[in-house]
């Protein structure tokens, strides 16, 4: 028959150490385990949230491309064109129908385009009448 061998005393304390450190552990794991769920419910919400918000500013941002691809380009030389010989900004809007903003840029290049300039009332159309600057031999009486 075998003889059983009693473990040594300080082998017994080490297992029992180390299943109450294990015991110790694995509770340790579930509580972060908990957490870490509380957390990614957490971080759910606020993406949500966020995605919410992102939804309401990425449907305004996409819808203008959407429209801008339905609706073609305006053609600013052909609303100049439409408009009377002298005219204001607010005119410019209604033939347009741009807000503000944008006439001002579009006048502006016309201005630089010399397409039209600045009156009292607003803007003509056509460039300042151009003034010879010395006279040329034609125009000399002989």
């Amino acid at each position: 028959m075998p003889q059983t061998v009693l473990p040594h005393p300080i082998l017994t304390t080490l297992k029992r150490q180390a299943a109450s450190a294990l015991t110790s552990l694995q509770q340790e794991i579930a509580q972060r385990e908990r957490e870490l769920t509380e957390l990614k419910a957490e971080a759910a919400r606020w993406q949500s949230m966020v995605r919410g918000h992102a939804r309401v500013a990425s449907t305004t941002a996409v819808s203008s491309p959407t429209r801008a691809r339905q609706r073609p380009r305006l053609d600013w030389n052909a609303i100049l064109r439409q408009l009377p010989a002298t005219f204001t900004a607010q005119e410019v809007v209604a033939t347009a129908g741009k807000p503000i903003e944008q006439i001002y840029t579009h006048v502006s290049r016309w201005k630089n385009a010399k397409k039209i300039r600045k009156v009292a009332n607003g803007y003509q159309k056509g460039a300042p009448p151009s003034r010879p600057l010395s006279p040329t031999r034609s125009d000399t009486p002989r």
